[in-house]
């Protein structure tokens, strides 16, 4: 089949036509693309990327964007946008301190970058410390009338607050903060951790771990410990006295308004009874002489243990 089509003069003739044709438009179109004249163009605010740093250090200056000058085709020029150009620095190998650098950048084929504004980037590099702070806990708003706030409880009690030299000199403290405002019941928060300078304000580009801690503050009425007394009443058998008592517990704790707090400076049991005793006593008594809205908070009775021997 195809030595006949060869062997045909027609289709011979038509397939050297079309190929002079492609030629043709090649050639055509190289000469054309020739005419084309060059212009150079300067492109402002492109981009400007990073890579690289050794993980010790933190960039603290350089340019986000710089202005590259390139060179081509006026039809490739046209076509650019800030976008199509990846400028970038190299910072493998530099250390703590102040640099220049040359950049570089990647441009579509056949464009040619002829400089850079600025020439060299300055770079500013300083070594990362992770020294630990203590949490510092400060409290706003106010609990419920009539309850007072216990001693709080924060896990984990201290962090690591990681970030360059420079800016870890003006952390004064790593802060939380918690509004207890109209608290009744003890509180359970977890809240997030803030690096802070002197004057409280929070001091940015720094890592905080961990960034948020737990806090738990208690909350109840005023409390107060008072201790018990037991009296007594009558006299031991003759030949007999009191050696020893002991009250167990000696004190109790007692939770009720600051006022009525204020009015109790002890407890006392039933009296118990020691007429003509000749040997020891031991016995469970209630306490006696709680007004209304006071109570005690771990005990409501007492063990009493009374030592008599004779004489």
């Amino acid at each position: 089949m195809m030595e006949r089509l060869l062997k045909n003069n027609t289709v011979v003739k038509v397939f050297a036509f079309f190929l002079a044709m492609m030629l043709w438009v090649y050639v055509t179109g190289d000469a054309l693309r020739a005419n084309i004249p060059e212009v150079t163009r300067t492109f402002r605010n492109v981009p400007l990327t990073w890579f690289n740093l050794d993980e010790r250090l933190e960039i603290m200056q350089i340019p986000e964007r710089i202005d590259v000058v390139l060179n081509g085709r006026a039809d490739l020029i046209n076509e650019i946008t800030p976008e199509n150009i990846k400028a970038s620095v190299s910072l493998e190998g530099l250390g703590e301190g102040q640099h220049r650098i040359f950049p570089t950048a990647e441009v579509p084929r056949g464009v040619r970058v002829l400089s850079f504004f600025p020439q060299q980037v300055a770079v500013t590099l300083e070594v990362v410390e992770s020294p630990q702070k203590p949490i510092v806990l400060e409290i706003t708003g106010s609990p419920a009338a009539g309850f007072v706030m216990g001693e709080p409880r924060i896990l984990p009690g201290a962090v690591f607050v990681r970030g360059p030299r420079s800016l870890l000199a003006r952390v004064d403290r790593a802060k939380v903060t918690v509004n207890v405002e109209g608290a009744d019941g003890d509180r359970v928060q977890m809240v997030p951790v803030q690096a802070v300078d002197a004057a409280g304000e929070v001091v940015n580009n720094l890592v905080v771990n961990p960034e948020i801690v737990e806090i738990m503050i208690p909350f109840s009425k005023p409390q107060k410990t008072v201790p018990v007394r037991v009296p007594l009443s009558g006299e031991p058998a003759a030949g007999y006295v009191v050696r020893q008592l002991t009250v167990t517990p000696a004190a109790v704790t007692l939770e009720g308004s600051e006022e009525d707090l204020a009015a109790i400076s002890e407890l006392i049991t039933e009296p118990v009874n020691i007429t003509n005793a000749t040997g020891n006593i031991t016995l469970e008594l209630p306490l006696r002489g709680l007004p209304e809205g006071v109570s005690s908070l771990f005990a409501s009775k007492v063990q009493v243990e009374i030592v008599i021997e004779q004489q």
